[in-house]
């Protein structure tokens, strides 16, 4: 077996200068192997590019979340202080805040930006894998290998996973530097990049956190003595990943995103990781039953633990045969999964599920190390032989390129996502719940109701009751939506959304009373829920409290600047007491939103009129009426003087 003989120790000046020449540089080769595995990824996954957002974190990710409906300083800071549903992953949400200050709610910018955010990784593998003497064409196969393998399609085609790919970006950009580092004699200028781009990384995923245990694998690989002086080597990056990790784990507990609802003790906690890491093992090889949801078993069934036990023996066995026998590469690739997995192995619970596809995305480069680098170095001893390894191997790729291709159609929308998560795992009440949010969504309705009764069968909540009163509400059975909404409360009256929702059945109950309760509650224990404002500043006018009104739409303009009714709305009641100077905006903004609506330049006419525009205002006279709007006789006798 092939060894790695290079030595370190203190480069002198010559030999720092001799070392920079192993530095790979890419040639024309290497940028050929690099552009075709680039292309065939990037087919593998052109199904992602029409998908759609899906009803699971991407609402609260994105499109419900207020901190990225404007691009504005004061954003930009909650971005980078407050966590989502418990994760701290600020850049990702950053972006999303880019894209939708540019390109509105277009589901396909941000699913074109996950792809090509999945190419840099995959074009950095390439890098990596040369870095670490494998040859063009192994490190060609290595990288096709990672950028088409059916566990990666969840990191890429949800746009919620946006922080896997960012994340790997820049993880994979600072191991190669670092590994340039070492290669170089300790140049320190790749040093001090790789400790730039593994902050960034932090705050993309916490799970960034492994990198500083990554590098030291690199120093074993390269044989720099294993002393304590590695460590404190890379003091600065420990320092990081303690403090991001505690941070993280903070949020967590705080928002309640640890899990506590399957309770196990820590043993049996312990069988769930070893349990997991075998999947992972076996998923690489073979990816069977992909979901994007693997529910907590009810209990922990013996054969959980037996497949644990052998799991983690077998790996700590191999482990211990690979350092005893030096089998640098192998360990180097084991250990590399290991240390990128095992903060992920639910050992703490976190989540609804206890698997995760999107957990593998950088782990899985270690075990695609040990199957390209064996597979380069068996090519050398037997080219015979290793020439059919290597049909084989293309083989196994085109079937990963199909299953790939394939799996990206599940996340077409919620609708095809959770009935795919159905037909493997129809004992959790999740699945349905969405699906039938989704259909609710949609007008089928009897679909939806159905859903919403197996859902309730299984494990009946709050959240369940909730929304299937909106699916009555939206029907206009409000007596059995009220009904329904009681029964949310009654079960869990924290969550505001469930009061501002019964307010609005009072308001169509003509109970303004009440309905002004609701939402004043609802409100007060969730103050970022956009349309407990728009509902309760109908309220307000109902009351002729014009004030309040334009201040709760005001509230909701900042979460959805994208809507022209309330900016239209927003206008007329600046009308209505008489702030036309402060109204105009308002109007002209709605028409430049939405230009097909003639109530928007028939009030941007009155607008005109009482700012004694006059002139300004009969232009827009033929406008509304090729709109078939009916003026108003004080209106119209204006616009005759």
């Amino acid at each position: 077996m092939a060894k790695n003989k290079k030595k370190s120790g203190k480069s002198t000046k010559g030999t720092r200068k001799r070392k920079k020449a192993i530095i790979q540089r890419l040639d024309r080769q290497d940028w050929q192997y690099i552009l075709g595995v680039l292309a065939i990824t990037f087919i593998a996954f052109i199904p992602a590019l029409t998908n759609d957002f899906v009803n699971w974190d991407d609402d609260y990710n994105l499109s419900n979340n207020a901190n990225t409906a404007l691009l504005t300083w004061s954003n930009i800071v909650k971005i980078f202080s407050e966590p989502v549903i418990g994760n701290y992953n600020p850049l990702p949400i950053l972006t999303f805040a880019i894209e939708r200050s540019f390109f509105g709610l277009n589901p396909t910018v941000f699913h074109v930006n996950n792809v090509l955010l999945h190419l840099v990784c995959v074009f950095f593998v390439y890098r990596i894998f040369r870095a670490l003497d494998l040859n063009a064409v192994a490190s060609g196969l290595g990288a096709l290998l990672f950028g088409i393998h059916p566990m990666r399609v969840e990191s890429v085609a949800w746009v919620t996973e946006r922080k896997d790919v960012l994340f790997g970006a820049f993880f994979l950009a600072a191991l190669w530097f670092y590994i340039q580092y070492v290669k170089t004699g300790y140049v320190k200028k790749y040093f001090y990049a790789a400790l730039g781009l593994f902050f960034v990384a932090l705050f993309a995923k916490i799970q960034a956190v492994s990198l500083p245990l990554t590098m030291l694998l690199v120093d074993y690989y390269y044989r720099r003595p294993l002393k304590i002086k590695l460590v404190l080597e890379k003091w600065m990056f420990f320092l990081l990943s303690l403090a991001i990790g505690l941070l993280g784990i903070y949020f967590l507990r705080d928002q309640g995103s640890i899990s506590d609802t399957e309770v196990y003790s820590f043993v049996e906690r312990l069988f769930i990781g070893g349990y997991s890491l075998g999947v992972y093992v076996a998923k690489f090889i073979f990816p069977y039953t992909m979901s994007p949801l693997y529910p907590y078993p009810a209990v922990i069934h013996w054969s959980i633990k037996v497949i644990a036990v052998i799991s983690v023996a077998s790996l700590l066995g191999f482990i211990y045969l690979a350092f005893k026998k030096d089998w640098r590469p192998y360990l180097f690739g084991v250990l590399f999964f290991l240390f990128n997995v095992m903060f992920v192995l639910q050992v703490v619970g976190a989540g609804q599920g206890f698997l995760a596809d999107r957990f593998t995305y950088i782990p899985y480069i270690g075990l695609m190390f040990i199957v390209i680098y064996a597979g380069q170095e068996f090519y050398k001893s037997n080219v015979k032989i290793g020439s059919y390894a290597l049909y084989g191997f293309c083989a196994l790729m085109a079937l990963y390129f199909i299953m790939t291709f394939q799996q990206n159609k599940i996340w077409k929308n919620s609708d095809t996502l959770w009935t795919h998560v159905l037909t493997i795992s129809d004992k959790t009440p999740l699945p349905y719940r969405n699906r039938a949010n989704y259909r609710r969504d949609q007008g089928r309705i009897e679909e939806a109701l159905s859903d919403y009764n197996s859902a309730l069968t299984l494990k009946p909540d709050g959240a369940l009751y909730n929304s299937r009163a909106k699916l009555y509400f939206n029907q206009q059975n409000y007596e059995q939506a009220m009904k329904d909404y009681n029964q949310a409360i009654a079960l869990d009256s924290t969550k505001g959304e469930y009061f501002i929702n019964r307010g609005a059945v009072f308001a169509l109950s003509n109970n303004m009373q009440m309905a002004l309760k609701d939402f004043n509650k609802g409100l007060s224990l969730e103050p970022n829920h956009a349309n407990g404002y728009k509902n309760r500043s109908l309220i307000y006018q109902s009351f002729g409290q014009w004030d309040n009104a334009i201040a709760d739409i005001s509230r909701y303009l900042q979460m959805h600047p994208e809507d022209a009714d309330l900016w239209y709305e927003r206008g007329r009641l600046k009308n209505v007491t008489n702030k036309p100077t402060e109204a105009l905006p308002d109007l002209n903004r709605a028409i430049q939103l939405n230009s097909k609506q003639g109530l928007y330049f028939y009030e941007k006419m009155k607008c005109l009129l009482l700012l004694g525009e006059d002139a300004q205002a009969k232009q827009l006279l033929q406008t509304v009426r090729n709109f078939g709007i009916q003026i108003e006789p004080e209106v119209q006798a204006r616009l005759n003087q």
